[in-house]
């Protein structure tokens, strides 16, 4: 009988000093070694097991891996059918820029302290945070869900707290940052454009906003975005112009995230819509 073929991809994303990587294995053993970034794992199916600070750890379906860069460790298939997961690999350099945005106040960089965790609230966000770095996320997007996943992740299985502020209403704030987002919905905006804007902290301006709109920045100029497509659809012009003029990559880009939100494709919007002369 054949060996099942194992799958691999390493790759950079989109965003600097992030790469990802999906794996699904079978009988591939991980030699002993070490990362010089922070390792954020998601255990999808199956088993695998490793060995970090001299413990055996078994890797169960829906846990984390949270090695810290340094960390000698090893990895291996633990289950007949097979072990996947996905990696998040992060530079010391964005963990320091996302703890400044997080107004971390203590005294050194925090470390992961238990290696292997249990945290489903968690696995919304990575999955959300992998995908906008994967594909086509805004820089926004990529920023605020790395913000809120850095946020999580050292509030829980570290020695090491943040004290974060209570979130006010901020009205004024918000609403500029919303008349921002709208007059640049076809732009890339930065998180730290907006903290600038409106002279608030990145994450603290990601609370207020998403207390008082009901959402985030980035969720909400992706959909102003997209009610912008619709009344251009209502005119008999091509998608593919559409999609570019309204800040999209390209058509597809485009018909995942407008069927995603409004259940049709903006083909079959603009069909019955548009005005034709």
């Amino acid at each position: 009988m054949q060996p099942q073929p194992e799958l691999t991809r390493l790759w950079e994303s989109s965003l600097p000093g992030i790469e990802l990587f999906k794996a699904q294995l079978f009988h591939h053993r991980f030699s002993k070694h070490f990362h010089n970034v922070y390792t954020i794992g998601l255990n999808e199916t199956g088993q695998g097991c490793c060995q970090h600070s001299g413990k055996n750890r078994v890797l169960m379906p829906g846990s984390f891996n949270l090695i810290n860069p340094g960390d000698m460790h090893t990895g291996q298939v633990a289950s007949p059918e097979g072990w996947t997961f996905r990696n998040l690999y992060i530079s010391l350099s964005v963990i320091q820029q996302t703890l400044t945005q997080l107004e971390w106040a203590g005294a050194s960089i925090p470390y992961f302290h238990l290696p292997v965790v249990q945290q489903p609230t968690l696995r919304p966000i990575f999955y959300r945070l992998f995908r906008a770095l994967d594909n086509w996320g805004s820089q926004l997007a990529q920023q605020s869900l790395l913000l809120v996943l850095v946020s999580q992740l050292f509030c829980h299985p570290t020695k090491s707290c943040l004290n974060l502020k209570v979130a006010k209403s901020e009205s004024k704030a918000v609403a500029a940052v919303k008349a921002y987002l709208e007059a640049h919905y076809a732009q890339p905006v930065s998180l730290n454009d907006l903290a600038q804007l409106v002279n608030l902290s990145p994450y603290y301006l990601i609370r207020c906003f998403r207390q008082q709109v009901g959402c985030a920045p980035h969720q909400y100029q992706r959909h102003w975005q997209l009610l912008c497509v619709k009344q251009a659809l209502r005119m008999p012009v091509p998608l593919s112009t559409v999609a570019v003029d309204h800040g999209f990559y390209d058509q597809s880009h485009l018909n995942r995230a407008f069927k995603q939100t409004f259940g049709v494709t903006p083909g079959q919007y603009q069909k019955v819509n548009s005005v034709q002369y």
